[in-house]
């Protein structure tokens, strides 16, 4: 590519590099309606969701194919792709709380994609392990634990890969107090 005569520009740039495809995705679409073995999820129009009328239907008809979701294979395999560690002086007596807070943002969640899923909650020590079977479930529970608690969060995604670490450090009464005592704090300069 030139601009001018005699002048010569490169552009040498690096390729792009995508993410790695799941590994637990279909690489081939059923024919027809199929339903999971595990979750009675069905999977019709290239899309999962939960539909009581016609997994009944699927289960008792003998040639719908039944398989294992995605979703359900994670579990098995125990293979998150979403690991959110919440941090705070204060977890003990908010655990309850926060995690109905989890439960709720599974539920919307599962609504729209029932393959967004909580794998398990590990208690540790003074942490709250949240294992996720998708990164966008992580992010949203990080972004939901700053919404109701305040706090800060982290994010850190694995080198060309699919997974993501949210690190929720809830806010400590320390830093609280001192910002409620501080003369500026309320007040006006005019």
């Amino acid at each position: 590519m030139s601009t001018r005569r005699g002048r010569r520009y490169t552009t040498s740039y690096k390729k792009k590099q995508h993410p790695k495809q799941d590994p637990y995705a279909m690489l081939k679409a059923p024919k027809g309606p199929a339903m999971c073995r595990v979750c009675r999820a069905v999977y019709a129009n290239k899309r999962w969701r939960f539909d009581d009328t016609e997994s009944r239907r699927l289960a008792a008809s003998p040639h719908a194919q039944k398989l294992v979701c995605p979703a359900c294979q994670k579990i098995r395999d125990d293979y998150p792709e979403g690991i959110v560690t919440l941090k705070w002086s204060n977890l003990p007596g908010h655990e309850t709380e926060i995690r109905g807070l989890i439960g709720n943002v599974e539920a919307r969640a599962l609504s729209v994609n029932p393959l967004e899923r909580v794998m398990k909650v590990l208690r540790r020590r003074k942490e709250l392990e949240v294992q996720t079977t998708n990164d966008r479930l992580a992010q949203r529970i990080g972004r939901e634990l700053v919404r109701a608690y305040k706090g800060t969060v982290s994010y850190e995604w694995a080198h060309r890969d699919m997974m993501v670490r949210v690190t929720w450090q809830g806010p400590e009464k320390s830093v609280a107090a001192a910002q409620r005592k501080s003369p500026d704090h309320g007040t006006r300069s005019r």
